[in-house]
């Protein structure tokens, strides 16, 4: 358990807050929770959830340690 809650911490830390592209910026260069869609670990399924989780919870995102990358709200 207190591993868990050390990388859920740690995880905390790393992933930092995301920001929103302004509305007129190219698509290509968006991110959510600091990865963009042709990031390694990333992909255009995982990339839309990652924007479903920032919805739910803005600049609240983890971004657990999968590849592909998998997000979550705390």
């Amino acid at each position: 358990m207190k591993t868990t809650l050390a990388m859920l911490a740690l995880l905390l830390v790393a992933c930092g807050s995301s920001t929103h592209p302004p509305a007129d910026a190219d698509p290509s260069s968006a991110t959510c929770a600091g990865h963009g869609p042709n990031d390694a670990c990333m992909n255009e399924d995982n990339f839309a959830a990652c924007q479903a989780r920032e919805a739910e919870c803005p600049g609240q995102v983890l971004a657990l340690e999968s590849c592909p990358l998998q997000f979550a709200c705390p």
